[in-house]
């Protein structure tokens, strides 16, 4: 679909949902369409573009798409398997969301088993690692390159595959929880591993990522008890707005 269909189609939308979404038309060519709108849909979700228990219109994403229901039908079935959405009442799908006690469980089993992975990677390390980690230590948009640098040498592809799946599933949470304090905590932070990492001390570099990550997880808490001591209905503006998908 060209940019001209897309304006086209946006136009016919009544819902403002989805008025920014972006997506690649090159996809489509690669892809079933099913799998292509799945595609679509949960990257949107991993990237926090939309809320908890928010609702997955059928009809305003066949308009937006500019496609039949069916395959918008089967393409939310495949989120659903993955545990991604869910059906309720009156053949709704909405999001599905984490509570706060399984983000924080799911931090805890990335911390252990990332710094299992490094201690593991230590035996393989070389120096071309470590001046990667250098060059990417203070860049915290790089944040998932800097952990994957970190134990990509392990020779562990099966934990290395739990994490990430693990890190999709809440790095939506990270996102909307994060602060600029936090992000100056995370770049210091990812300093002091690699500084381990130099002086050969593999051990502490391990203690220091666990901890990392459940820094993470005390700043996904304290942004949920900040929003749950909001009184009912006095959300602040940017708590409500969700941002619109992008592809």
């Amino acid at each position: 679909m060209d940019q001209s269909n897309q304006k086209r189609t946006k136009a016919k939308i009544s819902s403002h949902k989805f008025d920014r979404m972006q997506w690649d038309p090159g996809l489509r060519e690669r892809k079933t369409m099913t799998d292509y709108l799945a595609a679509s849909l949960r990257t949107a979700i991993y990237d926090g573009q939309f809320a908890d228990d928010e609702e997955l219109n059928q009809v305003e994403l066949a308009e937006f798409f500019g496609v039949s229901r069916v395959p918008i039908r089967e393409a939310l079935r495949q989120l659903q398997a993955e545990g991604l959405v869910q059906n309720i009442a009156h053949h709704r799908t909405v999001v599905a969301g984490l509570t706060l006690p399984q983000i924080l469980e799911a931090l805890e089993m990335r911390a252990v088993v990332e710094s299992h992975l490094l201690r593991k990677a230590a035996l393989n390390f070389e120096k071309i690692d470590l001046d990667r980690l250098r060059k990417i230590s203070r860049w915290v948009v790089k944040n998932w390159e800097f952990h994957r640098a970190l134990y990509g040498r392990s020779s562990s592809q099966t934990m290395i595959d739990a994490v990430e799946r693990i890190q999709l599933n809440v790095e939506r949470y990270a996102r909307r929880a994060g602060t600029t304090e936090r992000l100056r905590q995370a770049a210091a932070e990812h300093w002091q591993i690699v500084k381990a990492i130099e002086r050969k001390d593999f051990t502490k570099a391990a203690d220091l990522l666990e901890r990392h990550i459940v820094h993470t997880g005390e700043e996904i808490r304290r942004a949920r008890e900040k929003v749950g001591s909001l009184p009912s209905g006095k959300l602040r503006n940017k708590d409500r707005k969700r941002p619109a998908i992008r592809k």
